[in-house]
């Protein structure tokens, strides 16, 4: 690529920078983000206060996933990569389950604090916050700020996964936190077309990957896009920096290989398919009472196999023959429910938090079921004796305002076409891979990008009205003159 071409590419995203910092500047630009970050900042902190002191009261800290990574960390100190407890007879699944990063997180709180919860939720709430500031700083100058910054922490605000991840001993927050900077340091990039951002940001995505393996599938479009720089730039270094995190994940997996007999990244992924897209799949299509009966033979029939290969590859093949058994039927069931990615409020983990509804789901009925136990009606019977309705609406209805605004970000031609098509990929990914599994915890790591982008949006949205509310002031005044 030529030289003055490349060149016009960058000015051209550094304007953009600049117009989104610069406009609506107040008259002292020095203070200009504490005065308009400082003040909602310090709401966000006052939040997490609030949460972790209605942590201490309920005491949910652990979710199902809590301890199978509270015994990894306890057993990699012992040189033994297994998710479960040692003392009982081994489950070669669990070999694999989880990937390291953030029982090394909670390892390392353990060493220095010993076993205290506490101390590592406090640390999980100063990530949480480091990420909320960090991401609404995506799109601003050092010395001064978008207007109408409300738009983004209220955003925040309104999502209350947000804290009360922060207060469950979960890797979310964390990845969150990996996600953050990488999409920092892609923005950095694109300014400033760096082998040190491009090293930064593949050094997040690893890490991502290492903490929840659904990150993995995108190591492939981090790739597609080093190897698209290195073509423009003449930079053979920026394609090897890019290759870093598949590669590791690939070493990852052959170590994997190494102690079970199969490649594969967790024993989870197959797990997961079957058991929760399939098994939802045939809920929607067939019935609870046909699917619930389904899973059971087929977990039962998983059971009596006797290694990890054997299970992970049949119940694979078993997800993949019902997918394709009535692909289209299946396609339009996962884009369905992608879409809810953008909707889904959380009440599931919210119960969980405030102790509402446990993991038995005995104690009391769940709303999936009342719906697909008396339809609309069931539907509307549970909800109307569900004591936190009110935060659920509430939480839906900011929900759609976020999804509007990052759709007018995705079509407004005042933001750059790379930085529109960067964030789409990454929002858009995460909706598409997690499909019928669509949860907060899903969620999270698009949120606070999410609510970056509709600052732009809105900010830009409300200043195009602002203009012609102004004109049309402006000319009806000359008109009466």
């Amino acid at each position: 690529m030529k030289k003055e071409e490349l060149e016009k590419d960058r000015l051209y995203i550094r304007k953009f920078f600049y117009v989104s910092a610069t406009m609506n500047v107040m008259v002292n630009p020095g203070d200009a983000v504490y005065k308009r970050g400082g003040a909602p900042l310090l709401l966000i902190i006052l939040l997490h206060i609030l949460w972790f002191a209605t942590s201490l009261f309920w005491k949910n800290y652990y979710n199902g996933d809590s301890y199978e990574y509270t015994y990894l960390a306890e057993n990699i100190t012992k040189c033994f990569y297994y998710s479960g407890n040692p003392a009982l007879p081994l489950e070669e699944f669990r070999l694999s389950l989880r990937t390291p990063v953030y029982a090394l997180f909670i390892m390392l709180f353990y060493s220095l604090f010993g076993y205290n919860t506490l101390i590592i939720l406090l640390a999980q709430n100063v990530l949480s916050i480091l990420s909320c500031w960090l991401a609404y700083t995506f799109f601003q100058k050092k010395r001064a700020t978008l207007r109408f910054t409300w738009v983004y922490w209220i955003l925040t605000a309104m999502y209350p996964a947000q804290f009360f991840f922060a207060d469950m001993l979960a890797p979310d927050i964390l990845l969150q936190f990996f996600l953050i900077l990488y999409f920092r340091d892609l923005i950095s990039y694109l300014q400033e077309k760096t082998g040190k951002k491009m090293a930064l940001m593949s050094i997040w995505l690893l890490l991502a990957t290492l903490t929840k393996p659904v990150v993995y599938p995108y190591l492939l479009f981090h790739l597609l896009f080093a190897v698209i720089e290195s073509i423009r730039i003449r930079k053979v270094a920026l394609f090897l920096l890019g290759a870093l995190p598949l590669m590791a994940m690939l070493g990852y997996g052959a170590w994997n290989q190494k102690r079970t007999g199969l490649f594969h990244i967790s024993s989870i992924q197959s797990i997961n398919l079957l058991e929760y897209n399939v098994h939802l799949f045939l809920t929607s299509k067939q019935g609870k009472p046909y699917a619930d009966s389904f899973l059971s033979a087929e977990k039962e029939h998983i059971y009596k196999l006797s290694s990890l290969e054997e299970r992970y590859i049949y119940a694979s093949q078993k997800a993949k023959e019902i997918i394709f058994r009535d692909l289209p039927g299946y396609t339009t069931f996962h884009l369905r429910e992608s879409m809810r990615f953008f909707i889904e409020p959380g009440k599931s983990e919210l119960d969980l938090f405030t102790g509402y509804l446990g993991y038995d789901f005995k104690s009391k009925e769940n709303f999936r079921d009342a719906y697909h136990n008396d339809g609309l009606k069931g539907a509307f019977r549970y909800l109307i004796k569900y004591p936190l309705l009110p935060v659920i609406l509430l939480v839906v209805l900011f929900n759609f305002i976020r999804f509007i605004g990052f759709i007018l970000f995705l079509f407004s031609s005042k933001i750059p076409v790379v930085l529109r098509l960067l964030a789409g990929i990454f929002v858009f990914y995460f909706a598409l891979v997690t499909g019928p599994v669509a949860n907060t915890r899903y969620f999270l790591p698009v949120l606070l990008i999410l609510n970056s982008c509709c600052l732009v949006s809105y900010s830009l949205l409300f200043k195009q009205i602002k203009l012609r509310s102004k004109s049309t002031y402006e000319q009806n005044s000359a008109e009466d003159s």
